[in-house]
Formats: C-alpha cells, sequence, structure tokens
C-alpha cells in the first residue's frame, strides 16, 4: 500500500492539466471538450482519470503528452464556467487513490441550439429588398478564392497588399460570385417564446449563411449588418448565446 500511495503520488505531481479551444458548442448536441495533458516526469504515469463538469475519462498510461476528449452535452445555450478540473491516480489497479484539483477558470459559450423552421417567407422579395436597404451601398462579394496581376480599373480597396508586397508588383483580389440577396433577421420573424426565437433564429442564420446569402441580424439594441462568412456567422451566433432579453 505505501508503494501504491507513492506511485500515485508521483502521478498526480507530474502531470500539467490545460484545456484548449475547441470548435462551437451548441446546446442539447453532443460536445467534446478539449484537453491536454502533459507528463513532467521521465517515467509514464499510469490510470490517471480526469473529471470535469461531472464528466470523466481515464488515461491508462502516458508518457510525454497526449490530446483527449471528455464528452459534453450541455442542457441549454449561454456562458458556462469550467471552475476546475480532478485528476485522480489509481495505480496500481485501484488499490490506492489520490486526488487533486486544479482550478482552472475556463470560460465556455454554449451556442443555442438550432431550431429546424420554416425560412420561405424570409426569401419573399419585400423582405430582402426593404430590409437590405439598411445596408445600402456595402459590396457583397463572395469569397477571396485568389490573386491576379492587377488591371486599371480594378477598385483600390480589392488589391491584395501582402501579394502586392511579395511580388513588387500590384495584386487584386479574386471573389467567388456572390450569391443571394442580403437578408437581415430578427427575433420577431418566429413565433415561439424567446428560447424558441433565438433557436429558429439560429437555423435561419446557419442556413442563410449555407446558401451564400450576407446575413444580418437585428438583436434587442444591436445591429449586425449584412455580410458573409464565418467569423461574422460566430459573431451573430455568440451575440444570441449571451442575449438577455430583460
Amino acid at each position: 500500500m505505501t508503494l501504491s500511495g507513492i506511485v500515485s503520488f508521483f502521478n498526480l505531481k507530474n502531470i500539467e492539466i490545460s484545456i484548449m479551444k475547441s470548435q462551437d458548442i451548441f446546446a442539447l448536441k453532443p460536445a467534446k471538450l478539449k484537453i491536454k495533458a502533459k507528463n513532467k516526469y521521465f517515467f509514464g504515469l499510469f490510470l490517471l482519470r480526469i473529471k470535469a463538469l461531472q464528466n470523466e475519462i481515464v488515461i491508462p498510461y502516458l508518457k510525454g503528452e497526449g490530446i483527449f476528449y471528455i464528452n459534453l452535452i450541455f442542457p441549454k445555450r449561454g456562458k458556462y464556467i469550467l471552475e476546475e478540473i480532478i485528476i485522480s491516480s489509481f495505480f496500481p489497479f485501484y488499490f490506492f487513490k489520490r486526488s487533486t484539483t486544479i482550478p482552472i477558470n475556463f470560460e465556455i459559450i454554449v451556442l443555442p441550439h438550432p431550431l429546424k423552421c420554416d425560412l420561405s417567407f424570409l426569401t419573399l422579395e419585400g423582405k430582402t429588398l426593404k430590409e437590405s436597404s439598411i445596408s445600402r451601398g456595402k459590396s457583397y462579394d463572395g469569397e477571396v478564392t485568389g490573386v491576379r496581376t492587377y488591371v486599371q480599373g480594378d477598385p483600390l480597396k480589392y488589391v491584395h497588399w501582402k501579394a502586392t508586397a511579395k511580388t513588387s508588383s500590384l495584386k487584386t483580389k479574386e471573389f467567388s460570385p456572390p450569391q443571394g440577396s442580403p437578408i437581415i433577421i430578427s427575433l420577431n420573424d418566429f413565433h415561439g417564446n424567446i428560447e424558441e426565437k433565438i433557436s429558429k433564429t439560429v437555423y435561419a442564420l446557419i442556413e442563410f449563411s449555407k446558401m451564400g446569402n450576407p446575413i444580418g441580424l437585428k438583436l434587442g439594441k444591436d445591429f449586425y449588418p449584412p455580410d458573409t462568412g464565418q467569423p461574422h456567422l460566430r459573431r451573430m451566433l455568440y451575440a444570441l448565446a449571451i442575449y438577455n432579453p430583460e
């Protein structure tokens, strides 16, 4: 038992844990918390259990470092704080157990669950043209797909300055063809309670983004002008994740 206790002590003393940025996490959908475990000791570590938010994984053996995942499901949208991680050592063969708690204070933003709904009314001519007038004057080009030699008459805003600096000659960005009309969405476009409206809005933003439409969002006093691209979509989804209607 004494030897078991000593080995368990070294297991815990020589492990370093850090939380790594994971993919977007949606409420009610299986998610993975990405954890990096590093063994600071020369010898391998055995039978480690890592517990976070009432879920856990067992690492049978660790030498060097490794990436591990804890499966999680969050019941609702919002901001969660992972305050601590509990590490336990059961070596050898669960005869002896030692545990330690590591403060983490890691923030997790859980996005609203996308609720499938009818979106056909959002593509009606009156909706898209009237609402998109708010962002009149903005160019909705497709995604950047490459660069080419500058041609006289190309707008200056499309010059690719990094490529120009590398080649010592003017280069212009090339775009994929723009798709769809700008659409601005608000919670009041949908029926249901506030959480259902938020979930339907998330579904609409994701679906129209896939189609290539420039998407905007009215959310309380905040307004996100229509645009394309994943960074823009994420800004709106994260705003909906922490939105408080009160």
